[in-house]
């Protein structure tokens, strides 16, 4: 199968993009910068298009001379606040510019990283400190500039599902972490310093959040997701999956894997809530049973495990810096 794959040079794309490689898939990667910082691994056996994603015109054009069969849509401003221009330009019509072009070249199907912010603030049984999983048809209301992005981009995919039958799939993701999180997204990256910043070497102070709790999905499963919703045959009874481990955990929890991983990793976590201090209550548990039916998607990676496989993916891609202390797996 031919896939293409928008930003699939960033934290979450990457993944995605190696694991259709290692499955034997012809990808081309449409990205801003041909970067292949986190792709060392299988970076001779993909194609690259260095494109602006909300250049319709470039994009058509890479769709009509790549001709895939589905694509997968990854690109994206994390930090809209920063730059709304910028985040709506490439957020919103970037989506545009991906499905007119996926429509009109009969791409079977567009597979969208949407995110949990779509729900926007998660409170009452949903928040602290109960955590009831939510699911697909919780309300949607979203707070931020980026959840708003995000609702608007899903929107449009509806759209172009009723008007143009352009099958447009919604995952919605609960907080992913994965080797170059902490790089490229810096202050989103707080579970990913919980891991880089002891195995350089490096003391982990966080100020608060120690009561906190939430859904964190390895990057490895979320590249799995994308994968199954790319490769399900057929047409998918659903237009939006959540993807997410249904439970809730502690940054002590995360601590403490890192503590058995890493001799002699200090970690101190203060007490409170919103470790991310993102002013909204955005963390809870999502109910992915949906996406096990339907998908046959299910997290393989507990919490240790996923520190393991962190750790090692470091060392192998030599994504960290010289540290004075080892891992119990150097």
């Amino acid at each position: 199968m031919r896939a293409l794959v928008t930003g699939g040079f960033g934290v979450n794309g990457s993944w995605i993009t190696r694991r259709l490689v290692q499955l034997g898939h012809e990808v081309l990667v449409l990205d801003a910068h041909d970067d292949r910082t986190l792709l060392p691994d299988v970076a001779d056996d993909i194609r690259v298009a260095v494109a602006d994603v909300a250049d319709a015109d470039a994009v058509r054009a890479e769709v009509d001379r790549f001709r895939p069969e589905r694509i997968v849509h990854a690109a994206a401003v994390i930090a809209a606040g920063a730059d709304p221009v910028a985040a709506v330009r490439v957020n919103v019509s970037g989506t545009v510019a991906v499905c007119e072009a996926a429509a009109r070249a009969g791409v079977g199907r567009v597979v969208y990283m949407s995110s949990r912010a779509v729900y926007g603030a998660l409170t009452g049984p949903h928040g602290h400190p109960g955590y009831t999983p939510i699911t697909e048809d919780h309300p949607r209301r979203p707070v931020g500039l980026y959840d708003v992005t995000k609702l608007a981009c899903e929107e449009i995919g509806g759209w172009y599902a009723r008007s143009r039958g352009l099958e447009f799939v919604s995952l919605r993701f609960s907080t992913i972490f994965g080797p170059g999180k902490l790089q490229r997204h810096g202050g989103f990256g707080v579970y990913s310093s919980m891991i880089e910043l002891p195995a350089a070497g490096e003391p982990v102070h966080l100020e608060q959040g120690g009561d906190e709790r939430d859904d964190v999905v390895y990057v490895a499963d979320v590249a799995d997701a994308v994968v199954a919703a790319v490769l399900t045959p057929g047409r998918l009874p659903h237009d939006a999956y959540n993807v997410g481990t249904g439970r809730v955990v502690a940054l002590e929890d995360l601590a403490e894997a890192v503590r058995d991983a890493v001799p002699g990793a200090t970690i101190r976590i203060g007490p409170g809530l919103d470790p991310m201090r993102m002013d909204a209550s955005y963390y809870g548990a999502l109910n992915s049973a949906r996406a096990h039916a339907d998908l046959g998607w299910t997290p393989q990676f507990t919490l240790p495990a996923a520190v393991e496989h962190y750790l090692m993916t470091l060392d192998r891609l030599e994504l960290l810096p010289a540290r004075s202390a080892p891992w119990n797996g150097a």
